[in-house]
């Protein structure tokens, strides 16, 4: 068998590669899309939040909550398995809270900050309020770390 790569074993390698680019592209492209229509200014794991609503979820019946009365935490915890940290959202007095979790790394820890900080400002909290929310967070994570 010859060590070179035909054409043929070229095409089987890259096509599909090629192919799940362009449907990653395109999913993104619809996700930008619909976050533009529903006027979308920033969002974590599916909570997509706006001027004055929560979305959850993505879909034309999606839920929505008005932003009043809504609060927003995110803190970073160690799971009762030992596992790896997990970051979470929650949002609190929606009927029912609604909780978000994701692994722990910083980008994913920052994201859940700027959501938290972000939702509690449109929500009608103070500056210092919403900004303590995430000073208690980074001291839980901090703390975590130490002990």
């Amino acid at each position: 068998m010859d060590p070179t790569l035909s054409p043929a074993w070229i095409g089987v390698l890259v096509v599909p590669m090629a192919v799940m680019m362009t449907i990653a592209f395109l999913a993104e492209q619809g996700k930008r899309r619909r976050d533009r229509a529903d006027g979308v200014l920033l969002s974590f794991d599916d909570l997509r939040l706006t001027r004055t609503h929560l979305i959850v979820g993505s879909g034309p019946d999606a839920p929505r909550f008005p932003l009043t009365g809504l609060t927003a935490t995110a803190t970073t915890t160690a799971p009762p398995d030992g596992d790896t940290d997990e970051v979470h959202v929650i949002i609190e007095n929606a009927g029912c809270d609604i909780h978000r979790r994701l692994p722990y790394s910083y980008g994913s820890s920052g994201d859940a900050q700027m959501f938290a900080i972000k939702f509690n400002l449109l929500a009608g909290h103070s500056y210092a309020a919403a900004r303590g929310l995430r000073d208690t967070a980074s001291a839980r994570h901090t703390s975590h770390h130490a002990a």
